[in-house]
This record gives C-alpha cells, sequence and structure tokens, in this order.
C-alpha cells in the first residue's frame, strides 16, 4: 500500500478530515451544525452512529459554504 491510496474508512474519518480542511475546531464545527460539541465528539470517535440527520445537517452547512462561497467569489454581497 502508498500514502497516496489510504482512504478513510468510514463516515467518522470522513468528518474528521472535513472539520480539519474546514479549520475549525469540534466546538465550532458543532455550532455551525446545530449539534452539541459532545455530540460531535461522540461520532468523530466512533462511540455514537452516524445519524441520517448529522449527514443532513452536514450536506446543508456545506450547501451553505458553496452558496457564500460563490457570493464572494462572484463579488456579490
Amino acid at each position: 500500500m502508498k500514502f497516496n491510496e489510504i482512504q478513510p474508512l468510514n463516515d467518522s474519518e470522513k468528518l474528521i478530515i472535513l472539520r480539519k480542511r474546514l479549520a475549525l475546531s469540534q466546538f465550532q464545527f458543532a455550532k455551525e451544525l446545530g449539534i452539541s460539541p459532545s455530540y460531535l465528539g461522540q461520532v468523530e470517535r466512533g462511540d455514537c452512529s452516524f445519524s441520517p440527520f448529522l449527514k443532513d445537517r452536514i450536506n446543508d452547512f456545506l450547501e451553505r459554504e458553496k452558496e457564500l462561497y460563490e457570493k464572494n467569489l462572484l463579488g456579490n454581497s
């Protein structure tokens, strides 16, 4: 196996990678998602299952971020 062949094993790893790419702490990301930081930590550690509710919250957050990015990129306020 080579380094570039390594893929996230599960949704919890994807969540951690996403949060780190966004440069957000667990507290900041949880606040953005409207969930508690302790719940986010439990999901990241694999102590809690990854619910459809959480996936919806993440997708909503990413859509909002995309819209904000596109507005800023185009110079619209």
